[in-house]
């Protein structure tokens, strides 16, 4: 308190109480932007099960009886599915939501990494 260079004792006073009420103040004001901040933002909740395990049950297993399964993704609004067999050679699948189908959209030759050059 000492390190405050006014003469009077109440002068002191009022100095201190005044950095007091300014650090409430900053203090009151961040929780007030923190709170109207987290309240504000928009929640997305996300689906659960997720879209790509529903149409996991769909899929045609005697179709890829010997392929193994190398990922779900969506595009858009479409859920795609890629499988690979023992020499690399990759097949896209793409559900149908409607009719709970998939189909074949491409065969890629060593689009899984396999091949010559691996």
């Amino acid at each position: 308190m000492d390190d405050i260079f006014c003469t009077s004792q109440i002068k002191k006073e009022v100095v201190i109480l005044d950095l007091v009420c300014l650090n409430l103040i900053q203090i009151i004001l961040t929780f007030t932007i923190i709170l109207l901040m987290t309240s504000c933002a928009a929640v997305e909740q996300e689906e659960y099960p997720p879209k790509w395990v529903i149409a996991s049950q769909y899929l045609p297993k005697e179709k890829l009886q010997g392929l193994r399964n190398a990922g779900f993704f969506e595009i858009n609004d479409s859920i795609y599915s890629h499988h690979c067999d023992s020499k690399g050679n990759m097949i896209r699948m793409k559900y149908d939501d409607d009719d709970k189908l998939w189909t074949q959209v491409r065969y890629e030759t060593f689009g899984c990494g396999g091949g010559p050059d691996a």
